[in-house]
């Protein structure tokens, strides 16, 4: 689910009055912390009782009137987005589509990416959705000490449809989609 910001702080405030956020060091008025709320709070009305928390590696989870859920948060420009689900691992990431991520590919772009580069005919997308796979692998993942270059890598098979590789230590695959959408591009892994 994703949220295009465009209320006031006081506006999400009194969306998200039905849930608590147990250990979270984001202020209570930072837009994209308020607007990801509001998604879960739109979507389970605001009569139900809403706690995420995270764990020792900062991986959120959350109860809804004592269910527990998995949950997955992003948020990027003016979108906040969620994915939860209560029997699925789940992992999401949005990205403003940038070619100034030409500055920083060289951190998580490795050999085989690099090859595969080569032959892409927009390459700012295809290195923006790189990133996204990535950052959805980590939140995957759920631990920290994972790094980007070294430990993931992803194949895109075609724009919207990723594999990815996480190599730490036993290689695991896992098939991650995309979508795209005013600029933008989400992520997304349910297994």
């Amino acid at each position: 689910m994703v949220w295009d910001i465009t209320e006031s702080v006081e506006i999400l405030s009194n969306l998200t009055k039905n849930i608590q956020d147990i250990g979270t060091l984001t202020p209570k008025n930072n837009l994209h912390w308020l607007a990801s709320r509001a998604i879960l709070a739109s979507h389970f009305g605001k009569d139900a009782i809403i706690v995420i928390s995270k764990n020792k590696f900062n991986k959120p989870s959350m109860t809804v009137n004592g269910e527990d859920y998995n949950l997955s948060i992003t948020h990027s420009g003016q979108y906040a987005a969620i994915l939860f689900s209560k029997f699925r691992m789940v992992a999401l990431d949005i990205e403003k589509l940038d070619s100034r991520i030409d500055r920083v590919t060289h951190k998580f772009i490795n050999n085989a990416e690099t090859e595969m580069l080569e032959s892409s005919k927009n390459s700012t997308h295809d290195k923006t959705l790189i990133w996204s796979a990535k950052e959805t692998l980590y939140k995957f993942y759920g631990e920290k000490e994972l790094d980007f270059k070294q430990h993931m890598t992803i194949f895109i098979n075609n724009p919207m449809q990723l594999r990815g590789c996480l190599h730490k230590h036993t290689p695991h695959f896992y098939e991650l989609h995309a979508t795209l959408f005013n600029n933008y591009v989400l992520t997304y892994l349910v297994e």
